[in-house]
Parts: C-alpha cells; structure tokens; sequence
C-alpha cells in the first residue's frame, strides 16, 4: 500500500481512528444497555473494535485514502469544524443521562401531576422536592430539598417506567407517604383588626326610693383609635347626705396579633395560677393574650390516624356524636384538633368507600384545658404600685413598688410546667409547678413555693382531675406553713393556712346527676369553715327540672340547709322556678317567674314572692331593651317596707362627626354608614337589626373583636338611581373598640331616551350614540332606546355614522334635552325626540314626554 506524503509526515491515521474509535467505545459502553449507540460515519466500525479486527485495509484504505486527498474526500464536518464527533456526543449522552418530564400514578391512583426525573443507566432519579410534591415524605428519608434520590435505592419503593405513555407508576408503602392532613376546627383566615377613631360613654344610672333618695351612676369614658384603647371607669354617688365620684380604673392598652401580646399601662389586675392569688397593681403589664386568636386551640388535642386503600369519606364521632364530615385520598391521613370533649371520651373514626365498604377505628381521648399545648407557652410581667381600698378610695395606692412575673409552657402533651414569682420591698416570694396527664387516668398537679424576708415560709399543693363520662372527681389541697405570704399578705390579706377542695360528680342513667362537695378554708386569726354539700337532680327533658340539695358546716353547728328547687320551661323563654327549704333554723320559700326580653328588643318581665322565717317579701320587675339602651323598672315590698328602683344602662358614641346613642358596648362595635341615605336595612348575621337614621348611619354594639362579623345592607329598597360599591364587609375589630364601615351608596343621573330619525322612524339597533357633556359613548337597542349616564341639566347627543375607529366617522345628527332628576329616585324615560342634522330638537318641543320606570339594570332591558 503505498501513502501519500502528508500520511507519511502524519506517521499514518488508519493507528489515530483505531484509538479514537476504542475509546469512545469504551465510554459508552455502559450505554448500550440502555439504548443502542448512536452509529459512526463507519456504521461496521463498533462491531469490528468490539470484535478486535483491525480497521487498516480494505474499504477503510480507500475510504482513509478518499478522507486525505485534497482532492478525492473531505474530512468529516465535525474534525473539520473542531467540535466533538457523534460518538463522543452519544457516549457523554449516556453518562450524565437525559431529562423526563413523566405523569404520575401513585398507588394505583392517578394524581394528575407531572414531574421531573432524570434517567441514567436504565434507572430513574428525582429530586428530594419533587418527590415531596408527589407525597413522599422525604423528610423520614434524611434528604434536603435539593438531593437527588434514586427510586431504586428507597426502601420499600416500586414503579413501573412506561415509555410510551409516558407515565410512570410508583408503589409507596404508607411508612413514607406523607399523611393527608385537615383541621376539624379550621377556619376561614381572619384579616387583620382594625380600629377606627372615636369616643364613647358607658353608663349604668341606679335611682332608688328611700329616705335619702339615693342616685348612682356607674360609667366608663373610651377612647380608641389604631394604636389602642384609652379607658376610665368609675362611679358617682348622688345622695341627699353624699355627692362624691370614686375612680375604679385608667389604663391605656395596646395589642399585637403577631406575637399574642397585650401590653396595658396604668390600672390592671396580675395573673395568677391555681396556687397563686391575683393582686390590682397600678403601672405596668405585658401578657400573652391568646384571646387576639379565637381560632387557637390552646391545650393538647390528639391527632387521629388512619389509612385508606382508596379515595374515600370520613366521618368522625365524639361520644357517639358526629361532629367532623370530610374526604379523603388514597393513603394515610390525620385528624388534626379533634372536638367536643372536655375529659376523658372515645372517637370513633369511619372510611367509607366508593364502593361501600365501611372501615371503623374507635380510640380513647383525654382533654384537659388547663394544659398548654407542646410547644406552647403563655407569660405575664407587671410592675408597679399594690393598689389598696379599692371601691373606696380613688388613689390608694402602696408607696413600695411591686414586680410579678408569671409563666407557663407546654413542654409536651402530657406536661405542663409553671412557674411564678413576685417581690415587693421586704418580701419575695417564688415558686413552680406542673400538670402531668397520666394517659386515661386523669391529671396530677403539684406546686411549691416559698417566701423569703418579713414574712418567711413555704406552701405546697397537690390536686387530682379525672373526668369521665359517667364519673368526674376534682381534688386539691394547699398547705401553707411558717409565716409564708405573697403580696396580698404584705398589704395585710393573710394567705389561707389550709385550702381543701373536693368535688364527685356522678351522672345516673341520662337524666340523674348526684354530686358531692368538700370544701375547707382556715385563715389566721379566723374561724375555721369545713363545709359538705349533696345535690340530686332530676331532668324531665329539656323543661323541667328537679333539684334537692343540702349542706352543712362540720364546725358550725348551726349552719346548715336543706333545699327542694323545681324549674320548668314554658317556651317562649319563659321559665318558672319554685323551692322550698329550711335553712339555720328557718324556713325559706322562693317563687318566681320571668321572661326576659329579646335580643331584638322589646318587653320582658318579672315577678317574685317568697321568705325567710317571718320576714315576707314581694318583688314585680318591667325591663324594656331597646336600640338606644335598656331600662329596669322593680317595685318591692320587705316586710310591709314599700320601695322602688328605676335602672337606666346604655352608650353613647361620638365617630364619624355623629353623636349615636346605643345599648351598652363592652367589646368591638361597628358603626354602619350609607354616605347620608337613610332607611337602609343594615344586616348582622344575616339577620335585620335596624335600618340607618336621617343621617345614613346605624350602629351595631356586639360585634366579636378578632372574629369574622358578616355586615350587610340591603339594597332591594334603595331608589334606582343608586349606585353601590359593595353590599357586604367582613369586619374584624380590634378589642373594645369601633370599626366604621362605610358602603359608599351614591346617586347618579341617568335616563332612557327614545331617538327617531328626521323621518320619524326609531333609531336601527346598534346605532351610535355619543354624550357631548360626558364624553361618553353607547348604542342604541330595539324600539328606538338608549341609555344616558352622567347627565347634566342640558345634554347634547350625536348620532355617529362608523365605529369608534373608523376614519370616515362623522356626525350625522344632533339632539338636545334638558334633565332633572325626579325626587323620588326612577329613572326616567325621556322621548321619543327627533334627530335632525345640522338642527338640534328640544325636548320641550311638544315631542318628547318623560316617563317613570322601573328599572331592572344599569341598563334598561330595551337596549339588548
């Protein structure tokens, strides 16, 4: 064989391709498993390599003599160009594998998702993140978002790779599914609070007949915006011998929804535990407020599990009572916040499936409210000055200050722990303690506590709960011993040495109830009192009632009392109540029935006879709840002493530059406005209270503050000529405070028009019509009818011939009118009026007459 000189300078190529060739060989090899490799120029050549046959003779010859003459073959395009051969392309192809985008099938059940895999060496990967979109719960596996898993190397995982369809089908054992997961108590999201600016007066006027005609009157001045709420409360006494005014309490308070914090400066009351006593303190406190919450379930919930083979239904019963209803998919899944119980109960969890089968899981349930949830935790600091006689004095208030600190945490489901400590000037005092549920048998609590400086001892506490469906027992104890004391003590309230409580609740049947009472004080310096008490009751459905107690002091002898109480309902929120007893020695008897008035306001009344011993009285009492307040009218006879009291309660709130009197308000409020329109059916709940005032304004005094409140207006009364923004808000005010909720409710002039042409003929359908004084532009419907908003006392219309673009657009005809708007809000139907070009036409022309119509729309329905 003879070679050119450039092969003879190149020492050859034929040894060049064989090793090129070897070596793409050999890096795709673990390709050819997977799919065939793409072919070479020489389609024999990975045969041959594979094979060990040499590539230097024959057709190669000629093929590698074509490939170097100049003038006989050109070098492959991909040599020429410098870039990576087929081969090469084919054989990194097979080492970083190729993308597939697959539809997924989990279990057998379609998903409806399409995900991302990467396919490498005949097997299939996905990142952690995709997985956990398809419902694998990832995080059992150990892997962060971003790792990449091959299916094969997950314990417990098949699938099923079908090209064609481009599916794939995986089984996932239900260890790592991620559980479906719903809220029985779940609510609709709650916006954030808000507050409007405004003042307002609560007062409660007592007058009573006597020798030195007494008068009082309690009341509370508020002022709140979006910052907080500023509040005064006091009362004011108005007697013949005694005109004074005692301050009860000032504070200013501010809340945080984000952090459950309220944080109040100036009058308050200190938290406090079962083992710890409350204090008033005048200056500082910052506390958890789960209350800025409503939705918040605060104490262990057990979660419920289950699994279902298929998409199925579920039902979830507490004590036999439904109280969930829901869906869910194939696979496992939990019951989050189950309700309705307080205690210890059984939940019964039910699957239903397409085709009928009924799956039943019954477990046991223990909730005690007193706990915190895990994770939970719940504090309260104040600071300041112990406040002393309080209801006599207005600024008593003790010169040494005072530190309070309170905390609890829900360390787990099953455990409670709290803490408390507090200091004044020669005093401190600290202690702890802990809730434990013991699974089904109840509650165990216990606490310590000491103190230290003018007043040194300890105190420790025990109590039990357990509380069944047909057995319930409340106990506790304190003990305090030495000279222990708090902050009460150093201000002169002694702490009790010895506290006893024990309650037995034991239900008969369904309809009986026995319960027993044990309950022991002894303070210092004082009687001691140790007192049992036995009830039976007796219900007859849901109208009467039978009640027979007693009770005794076990170290007065002579305090003792025995009572047979009977109630019955008569409807209409009626009820009657009679008892009979002896009580100390002496005989009692009560009678007495009422019926209080509705929510929506009205009538209510009240009569009562009864005595003790020898001592007879009467009573008839008349209360009357309107939209501005409520008034008590009571007459009554002691003992042949005649007197009557009169009771005036009620609100007065300045907002929105209106002065509106209503019932009492003691938490969130709206103040409606229409913008001036006056009898406007106002909604709360769906349901009508009232209708706005000359002024457009109507004030709603019990809204729920952090809480959904449907607020809605009914529209089908307004005039026609009405134009509303919204018909409805969901208010959410913040505490004791006032939201203005303002339906933009306006009027607008408008009017049909009935055009005809200089022939006397109705204007076609579709006709184009323009408002000079507007700028506006509409058509014209069937019979000649057009519709004309914004219009002014002198209006200008021009028929237009083309469309809004069309160059060739031009006035063919003009028309003129003059508009008032009737009092009585219609909307008018002016016309017919005649178009003529060049020419205006009036309508007080002699052809043109307005008549009052309905309308059903913006539009009237002529124009269609």
């Amino acid at each position: 064989m003879r070679m050119t000189r450039r092969q003879k300078r190149h020492g050859g190529w034929r040894p060049h391709a064989i090793a090129l060739t070897t070596t793409l060989y050999l890096l795709g090899a673990t390709r050819a498993a997977a799919q065939p490799p793409l072919p070479f120029a020489d389609t024999g050549a990975d045969a041959r390599v594979a094979a060990g046959v040499d590539l230097g003779g024959g057709s190669n010859a000629a093929a590698g003599d074509n490939a170097g003459d100049g003038s006989g073959g050109t070098a492959p395009a991909s040599v020429r160009s410098g870039t990576q051969p087929a081969a090469t392309t084919a054989a990194s192809r097979a080492v970083a594998g190729r993308d597939l985008y697959l539809e997924v099938m989990l279990n057998g059940q379609r998903t409806s998702l399409i995900a991302h895999f990467r396919e490498r060496d005949g097997k299939l990967s996905a990142t952690a993140k995709d997985l956990s979109e398809l419902g694998i719960a990832t995080d059992k596996l150990g892997a962060a978002d971003t790792a990449t898993l091959e299916l094969d190397q997950i314990a417990g995982l098949r699938y099923r790779y079908d090209a064609a369809a481009q599916s794939i089908d995986m089984e996932v054992p239900d260890a790592i599914r991620k559980p479906y997961t719903f809220d029985t108590r779940e609510l609709i999201a709650t916006p954030n609070a808000t507050s409007s600016r405004g003042f307002l007066i609560n007062y409660d006027a007592f007058a009573q007949t006597q020798s030195n005609a007494q008068l009082a009157l309690w009341s509370e001045q508020r002022y709140f915006d979006p910052a907080g709420v500023l509040s005064n409360t006091g009362i004011a006494y108005l007697y013949s011998d005694l005109h004074r005014y005692v301050r009860y309490d000032t504070s200013w308070s501010m809340s945080n929804p984000a952090t459950l914090s309220t944080t109040q400066f100036g009058d308050t009351i200190s938290s406090s535990l079962d083992w710890t006593r409350s204090f008033r303190i005048a200056g500082f406190q910052w506390r958890s407020n789960f209350a800025l919450r409503p939705d918040l379930v605060t104490f262990p919930l057990q979660a419920l599990s289950g699994t279902a083979v298929v998409p199925s239904a579920v039902d979830l019963y507490i004590n036999n009572v439904r109280q969930f209803t829901g869906n869910v998919p194939s696979g496992p899944f939990i019951v989050n916040n189950v309700p309705g119980i307080t205690g210890a109960g059984e939940a019964t969890v039910i699957t239903h499936d397409a085709l009928g089968r009924t799956i039943s899981t019954t477990l046991p349930l223990y909730v005690d409210t007193r706990m915190l949830a895990a994770g939970l935790s719940s504090y309260s600091f104040e600071a300041g000055f112990l406040r002393r006689n309080y209801g006599v004095e207005s600024f008593s208030y003790d010169p040494s200050p005072a530190v309070s600190a309170t905390a609890r945490r829900g360390v787990t489901d099953s455990l409670t722990l709290e803490g408390h400590a507090e200091a004044t000037g020669g005093l401190v005092n600290a202690g702890a303690g802990a809730l434990v549920r013991m699974g089904m048998a109840g509650v165990i609590s216990g606490s310590a506590s000491a103190s230290a400086g003018k007043l040194n001892g300890a105190q420790l506490g025990i109590g039990y709960q357990l509380i069944e469906p047909r057995f319930s027992i409340d106990a506790q104890t304190l003990r305090a011993y030495g000279n222990y004391g708090d902050l009460g003590a150093r201000d002169g309230t002694p702490v009790p040495t010895a506290t006893d409580r024990v309650t037995l609740a034991l239900p008969f049947f369904s309809r009986q109830t026995l319960s027993l009472s044990y309950i022991g004080y002894r303070f210092p310096g004082a009687p001691s009192s140790r007192i049992g008490s036995l009830s039976y009751t007796l219900n007859f459905g849901n109208l009467a009632s039978l009640t027979l107690s007693t009770y005794k002091d076990f170290l007065q002898h002579d305090s003792q009392g025995i009572f047979l109480t009977a109630s019955f309902g008569l409807g209409n929120n009626t009820a009657i109540n009679a008892s009979v007893g002896r009580q100390n020695g002496q005989s009692t008897y009560n009678v007495n029935a009422q019926r209080p008035p509705d929510y929506a306001g009205g009538w209510g009344w009240g009569v009562q006879a009864g005595g003790t011993g020898a001592v007879p009285y009467r009573q008839a009492q008349a209360q009357y709840l309107g939209k501005y307040g409520e008034v008590t009218a009571i007459a009554q006879d002691l003992d042949g002493q005649a007197s009557a009291s009169l009771d005036m309660s009620g609100a007065v709130v300045f907002m929105d530059r209106t002065v509106q009197p209503a019932r009492r308000i003691d938490d969130g409020f709206a103040l409606v406005s229409t913008d001036g329109v006056a009898n406007v059916p106002v909604l709360h709940e769906n349901r009508v209270i009232g209708t706005t005032d000359t002024g457009g304004h109507l004030l709603i005094p019990d809204l729920n503050a952090y809480q959904h409140n449907q607020v809605a207006i009914d529209s089908m009364n307004l005039p026609a000529d009405t134009r509303i923004a919204t018909v409805a808000m969901d208010l959410v005010p913040q505490s004791h405070a006032g939201v203005l909720a303002g339906f933009r409710v306006s009027r607008y002039s408008a009017a049909s028009v009935i055009l005809r042409d200089a022939d006397g003929k109705l204007m076609p359908p579709g006709t184009r019509v323009h408002h000079v004084e507007s700028g506006g532009d509409t058509i014209v419907g069937y019979d000649g009818l057009t519709f004309i908003e914004m219009l002014q006392p002198d209006n200008h219309l021009e028929i237009i011939n083309g469309g809004a673009g069309d160059a060739q657009r031009a006035v063919q005809c003009r028309v003129e009118f003059t508009y008032q708007r009737p009092a009585d809000g219609t909307l008018p139907t002016i016309g017919p009026l005649t178009c003529r070009a060049g020419a205006s036409t009036h309508a007080a022309d002699g052809e043109a007459h307005a008549a009052r119509t309905a309308p059903t729309a913006a539009t009237p329905s002529a124009v269609r």
